[in-house]
């Protein structure tokens, strides 16, 4: 029987299809190869967002300037406790999720297909990625800044902790201090083998701050957890007093576990009763009086729903050391009108973002990102990242699209 044209040009179309998506053909199976980034960019796309080579010259070239700025604007605020730089995702070390797996499609394309990323090992010749961090660490230390610069000792993907066992003491060697993002209760479980390794490492090598933030808002006991980071980092009591012991000098909560412990209307609104209200309340106290720098992390701008609450609890608190504020990139590097290179520096977005807690008298740390851990929908209109054009990564300056094209 003869088969019309169009049924044929249609099962052609559907057989190329199938071969596209690595479906089976005739009973062997066709691979699918993960696309790289477009053909010269230096840029590509990881569970829906925009993140950038870092290894690449023509990211380094602008990012180093935009940290010397950075460093240098903040350097004689005798306001700022210290600056955390970002080298990775998140104002981390941290590589996108989906790097080095073949199914995340362009961005395994883009990170071990075109770019060649390698990690782990114990030397900077050991993997691409090491060699990246060392380089920017020595960066940092030519700065010479008055301030306290420190990294982050988070577990890279692929090489778990090997990285930050390497990269600690370099730290340690070029005057950085380190600290780890993920404190939770698994560390108390796991003790020494603590995520990050920071047990470890602040045992071995400590450096001049030895900052803890927890993985997430905590979970009080017997509550419905807020999400998984939650639920990982468990009730904030134990937490604290483990933290301290071990050596942490610095610790960063989520402004939500501090309005747990003295805001009876939000404890009571996410489920707290007056008892663990006062455990909650107990141990801050005691870790300060450790000596350990007691920050609010993350807190809400002016425009926020919590930021009254915050400003009424928290910022006239004794207990309270001073603030943790994200400053992204795209905050205060400004791009030319046709956003296709560098055009100047402008920290007002950081400068008006700091100022209430300048007024009331605390100290404020800044973590500077390059990349944030994501988010959806459009850049913020006002405040941090509202300079930013992609909305699952407002941190990067938009000229930076067109710089690594």
């Amino acid at each position: 029987m003869k088969l019309p044209l169009k049924f044929i040009v249609l099962a052609s179309f559907a057989l190329a299809i199938l071969t596209g998506c690595g479906t089976s053909v005739g009973g062997n199976r066709v691979p699918r190869t993960p696309p790289p980034p477009p053909t010269g960019t230096n840029y590509t796309t990881c569970n829906g967002q925009q993140v950038p080579n870092w290894l690449s010259s023509k990211f380094q070239s602008n990012y180093q300037p935009a940290i010397q700025a950075f460093v240098s604007h903040y350097d004689s605020n005798p306001n700022v406790a210290y600056m955390r730089i970002g080298l990775g995702r998140g104002g981390e070390i941290n590589l996108p999720e989906g790097w080095n797996n073949q199914s995340s499609g362009a961005c395994f394309g883009g990170y071990s297909n075109t770019w060649g990323y390698t990690v782990g090992g114990n030397s900077t010749n050991s993997s691409k990625w090491n060699g990246y961090l060392a380089g920017m660490i020595t960066f940092e230390h030519s700065l010479n800044s008055s301030k306290t610069l420190l990294v982050s000792i988070t577990p890279v993907a692929g090489a778990g902790t090997v990285t930050d066992d390497f990269i600690a003491p370099i730290a340690v060697q070029n005057g950085v201090s380190y600290g780890n993002q993920g404190l939770e209760s698994s560390d108390i479980t796991d003790y020494p083998n603590c995520g990050g390794d920071w047990c470890n490492l602040f045992a071995q090598d400590p450096p001049v701050i030895k900052e803890l933030q927890t993985i997430g808002q905590s979970c009080p006991t017997g509550t419905t957890c807020a999400n998984q980071q939650a639920a990982s980092t468990g009730p904030l009591p134990p937490l604290l007093s483990f933290a301290t012991l071990h050596g942490a000098n610095d610790l960063e909560l989520y402004y939500q576990d501090w309005l747990i412990a003295y805001d009876p209307a939000y404890a009571s609104s996410v489920g707290v009763d007056s008892t663990q209200a006062a455990e909650y309340q107990a141990a801050i106290h005691a870790a300060a009086l450790t000596g350990a720098k007691m920050q609010v992390l993350f807190p809400p701008q002016v425009s926020d729903v919590d930021y009254q609450a915050v400003h009424d609890f928290l910022m006239s608190n004794p207990d309270v050391t001073g603030a943790v504020i994200s400053a992204e990139w795209s905050d205060f590097d400004i791009g030319t009108s046709d956003n296709t290179a560098h055009s100047t520096y402008d920290f007002s977005i950081t400068d008006g973002i700091m100022q209430p807690w300048i007024q009331a008298g605390k100290k404020v740390s800044l973590v500077l990102q390059d990349t944030t851990y994501g988010g959806g929908g459009s850049c913020p209109m006002t405040g941090i990242g509202s300079n930013g054009s992609a909305g699952n990564n407002c941190a990067m300056p938009p000229y930076m699209w067109n710089v690594l094209k």
